[in-house]
């Protein structure tokens, strides 16, 4: 039996599910079994819900058995010009073959809800094999792989690395057009999951608009070698997880250099820059998606203490 989540309290039948999840967020860093990831997960479907998502269930024998929230992405149906969701959770108890039956029919009674034209995208663990199963099934394509790398700051030794010599400063709104044409950096198609086979001069003004969003929000850094921009570095502090898990966490969305600077520490030295900036904050892990487009930036994540603690595959839904 179907039926629409309205709202979330500790008194609905889906802890089972949550708790039997086995692909919680940051369930690396703490025990899987721990209460807070169950915590984390029933505060995610909330904020769904409150942003005008919707969170399909499927009940049996009084319990919830499977789950699907989806929820607008604001930025992206700005850019696109055309309506954009997030699947942001897709889970089913049982065997392999109840989930994926559960999921397809999670996903294709959300499908019918979100009518028009409209672009879906979902970063699935890439070990969920039924939860990619039943996107595929529905009309969802990968456009999109990355590896999920991490380090714990609070217990991480003093940094030892040398100063690569760059000058690392802070991008603001007045200073992003120069820094961009002088860098002359591209994104490659396809770096945010739902910019794959567009207009190349769409795609240019999307990525123009997203970094110009953190240089907006002063989360933009650049180093430059005598004056001149050669990487870029874009970060947020995530403060989410610090209700249920209790702390907070940095996330670095891109780490970029220029061709001529690739493998002289550029992307290095401004990844050293910012996890001293988050540990000043207050954030105890940093974490960072290194997509397939941008693969020697694994090699300076584990150069500074990071370790591959889990991969993702980005599938997008193009409805006309």
């Amino acid at each position: 039996m179907f039926a629409e989540l309205l709202t979330v309290d500790r008194t609905e039948p889906i802890h089972e599910l949550l708790s039997s999840y086995p692909h919680k967020p940051f369930g690396w860093a703490l025990n899987e079994d721990s209460e807070g990831l169950v915590e984390y997960l029933r505060s995610q479907i909330a904020r769904d819900i409150e942003s005008g998502g919707m969170v399909k269930t499927y009940y049996l024998g009084g319990k919830v058995v499977g789950l699907c929230a989806t929820c607008p992405d604001s930025w992206a149906t700005q850019e696109l010009r055309r309506r954009a969701h997030r699947v942001t959770q897709l889970m089913a108890l049982g065997k392999t073959e109840a989930q994926l039956l559960i999921k397809t029919l999670l996903l294709n009674e959300s499908l019918r809800d979100l009518r028009g034209a409209s672009c879906l995208v979902a970063d699935i663990p890439y070990s969920d094999l039924t939860s990619i199963n039943a996107l595929e099934r529905t009309g969802f394509v990968a456009t999109q792989t990355s590896l999920v790398m991490a380090r714990d700051l609070e217990s991480a030794e003093a940094d030892t690395t040398a100063d690569a010599g760059y000058e690392v400063s802070t991008v603001g709104d007045d200073e992003f057009d120069r820094v961009l044409r002088q860098a002359g950096m591209e994104i490659p198609d396809g770096f945010l999951g739902w910019d794959s086979g567009l207009p190349q001069g769409t795609v240019a003004r999307i990525h123009n608009d997203w970094l110009r969003s953190y240089a907006h929000e002063k989360n933009l850094r650049v180093a430059s070698d005598h004056g001149r921009p050669v990487g870029l570095l874009a970060e947020r502090v995530r403060t989410d997880t610090t209700p249920t898990l209790g702390f907070s966490v940095g996330a670095i969305d891109l780490v970029a250099t220029v061709a001529e600077y690739r493998n002289n520490g550029v992307a290095g030295h401004l990844v050293m820059n910012t996890l001293r900036s988050f540990k000043a904050e207050g954030v105890r892990l940093a974490e960072m998606k290194v997509h397939s487009a941008f693969t020697p930036a694994a090699a300076a994540l584990g150069a500074n203490g990071f370790t591959t603690v889990g991969s993702t595959v980005t599938m997008t839904n193009w409805r006309h």
